[in-house]
């Protein structure tokens, strides 16, 4: 590989207004919905760990095969902000951007992608 041939993307997305707080608040709440992304996403997770922060938010972070996708959520701030880089080059960020919206129950999201 030569100096500046991407190898991936990487993927930020900011989702804000998000109306229902609880999946936001609690990661037992939240995994459920993590574990969508993923699955829907075809990425395949190596490790995982996360923390639920007192008394709410969380934060937590998939390894993955094709390299890792991690959340921070901010209740009090109805927000999270999500950050997956991939090596796979068929991964469809814009896909992936509608899904969050979707799942988060939100139009208010600003994302970047990167080739890296």
């Amino acid at each position: 590989m030569s100096i500046g041939t991407p190898v991936g993307i990487h993927l930020l997305v900011n989702v804000y207004n998000i109306p229902n707080i609880g999946k936001l608040e609690y990661l037992t709440q939240g995994l459920t919905l993590l574990n969508e992304i993923v699955h829907t996403l075809n990425l395949h997770v190596v490790a995982q760990a996360g923390h639920q922060f007192s008394p709410v938010g969380y934060t937590y972070a998939f390894v993955l095969s094709e390299s890792h996708f991690t959340i921070h959520t901010y209740p009090e701030h109805q927000s999270c902000f999500i950050d997956i880089f991939c090596c796979n080059p068929d991964f469809p960020p814009a896909y992936a951007v509608r899904l969050i919206q979707r799942l988060f129950e939100t139009e208010t999201v600003r994302y970047q992608v990167i080739q890296r």
